[in-house]
């Protein structure tokens, strides 16, 4: 009879340790539920379609400001809508006129031109990229590629340019010494055959 409590009393510790378990458990997911729910309901983020300008500077990305004609302003908001698009319209104070301005994130760039180009209008001209400058000579030389200190594996022993053969001097010897040949005689293979 006593081996029989024995094993009562260990099936009653062993319940209590998983139901204290399954609580820590419960408890630190609610916990994390609620985090995630409470951050969610702060950030107010908002993927697609009309925002508040403030909603929109707060992404770090480059804005991008296309002008769109007041008729077609609805088509727009229902495009928008499907592309995917987040935009803010505006028209600035005293100005008064055919056009507004679309205002978006560089992210959405791309989409933007397919919904203008949908609509009608023409793509924008990207402006002409300038000849990348090279980079001059330093003031400073490095102490590697100064002439008087070499690279650094050999020194070097030459000072003018006069001592260096000229390629145009042996170019003009060979075409000397192949004048007097014949284009058209055989000449020797040095190749290997197998």
């Amino acid at each position: 009879m006593d081996a029989s409590g024995e094993v009562a009393d260990l099936m009653v510790k062993e319940s209590l340790q998983a139901g204290e378990t399954a609580v820590k458990l419960a408890a630190g997911g609610v916990k994390h539920v609620t985090a995630l729910l409470l951050a969610l309901s702060q950030s107010d983020r908002k993927i697609i379609g009309k925002t508040s300008i403030r909603k929109l500077t707060k992404d770090p990305t480059p804005a991008v400001v296309l002008p769109l004609r007041n008729e077609d302003v609805g088509r727009f908001r229902k495009l928008a809508k499907e592309y995917g698009i987040l935009y803010v319209i505006a028209r600035p104070k005293g100005r008064t006129g055919e056009t507004v301005d679309v205002i978006s994130n560089e992210r959405y760039a791309a989409k933007l031109n397919v919904l203008f180009q949908a609509m009608g209008y023409p793509l924008p001209e990207k402006p002409a990229p300038e000849d990348p400058v090279k980079k001059g000579t330093s003031r400073a030389p490095q102490e590697r590629s100064s002439p008087e200190h070499g690279n650094g594996w050999r020194a070097q022993t030459r000072t003018d340019k006069e001592e260096k053969p000229s390629v145009r001097a042996r170019l003009a010897a060979l075409r000397e010494a192949t004048k007097g040949l014949d284009p058209m005689a055989p000449s020797r293979d040095t190749g290997h055959i197998r």
